[in-house]
């Protein structure tokens, strides 16, 4: 069941799209960010998909959606699971020649369309062409609820890096922007992945001859997330792996996985011991921090492999 509440704006140039699940307290910063970028309200508008909310996310935003003048946003709802599924459904609304991603929890800086529109045009063929702009990521304490030092620790190492994801060709959905052509050429999202949709489409794209280019300008923050959070994103990355790769794979390809769970955690632990940034208190936190992700990696991959479904995102 998919319904849908709007106001449309004529022939906006870039349609955003915004998934939303159980949000109800950031999605409304989320949008007034979005309400004051830099360039014209009337070239732009936004696209807010609800995935079955049932803490009043969804009632709030008909609400916002019911004034007149909130032209050029929509409200829609996609009752199947998953936030690419719910993109997906975004994509049957959209009007725009392009289209820009980010999350319910996010803050756009007033600049980061404008920046993201002026990147993708300046590379040839980009309005029927391969290219996917990756924007900046960086982090803000979310002041309502308690977060680690650790986990502040953890997301300045090591998450989100957007510049380092565009040299390997990928990008994710808090700051991804494309061409409306890119995304019916290459069928948008995978939908039946729980996690990592968005590098799974960016990797395809690159397979394909297309490319990722970073931009810095192009500015989204995203809030810190606790310890316990940061263990549950960790399920869903290694359900959305085992969804998209791992499940038909044979044993030889689940060994080698748990070969670069424990490289990675080798990898990180010496990065994190030699950050001159770090004292000797907070290397240690943080490296309890990794190994608690490793740990809880191979326990949901175990899980997985013994008949539990992934959790969705």
């Amino acid at each position: 069941m998919d319904t849908s509440v709007n106001t449309t704006v004529t022939s906006p140039k870039i349609s955003v799209l915004i998934p939303v699940y159980n949000d109800i307290d950031r999605i409304e910063a989320c949008l007034s960010s979005l309400e004051k970028q830099s360039m014209s309200r009337d070239t732009y508008e936004i696209i807010v998909i609800d995935n079955g909310s049932t803490d009043g996310t969804y009632e709030l935003l008909k609400q916002i959606t019911a004034p007149s003048a909130n032209v050029g946003f929509t409200v829609t709802q996609c009752l199947t699971p998953g936030s690419y599924a719910a993109r997906n459904h975004g994509l049957t609304l959209m009007n725009g020649q392009y289209a820009a991603f980010t999350d319910s929890d996010c803050i756009v800086s007033a600049q980061w369309l404008t920046a993201l529109l002026e990147v993708i045009e300046s590379q040839p063929n980009a309005v029927a062409g391969d290219v996917i702009v990756a924007g900046k990521m960086t982090f803000f304490p979310d002041p309502n609820k308690h977060t680690e030092q650790s986990a502040i620790d953890f997301e300045n190492l090591f998450s989100m890096k957007q510049d380092q994801n565009a040299q390997n060709g990928k990008c994710i959905t808090a700051n991804f922007f494309c061409s409306m052509a890119l995304l019916q050429k290459y069928n948008g999202f995978d939908q039946k992945l729980k996690s990592g949709g968005d590098v799974e489409l960016s990797t395809r794209v690159v397979k394909g001859g297309g490319q990722v280019i970073y931009c810095e300008k192009a500015l989204v923050t995203h809030p810190s997330r606790n310890v316990s959070e940061l263990l549950i994103k960790r399920q869903r990355i290694i359900g959305g792996t085992w969804d998209a790769q791992l499940a038909t794979s044979g044993a030889g390809a689940k060994l080698h996985f748990c070969w670069r769970l424990l490289k990675m955690f080798l990898g990180r632990s010496k990065k994190v011991l030699t950050s001159p940034s770090l004292s000797t208190q907070r290397r240690i936190q943080l490296v309890y921090l990794l190994l608690q992700i490793m740990t809880i990696s191979l326990a949901e991959l175990i899980k997985l492999m013994w008949g539990k479904e992934a959790n969705r995102v």
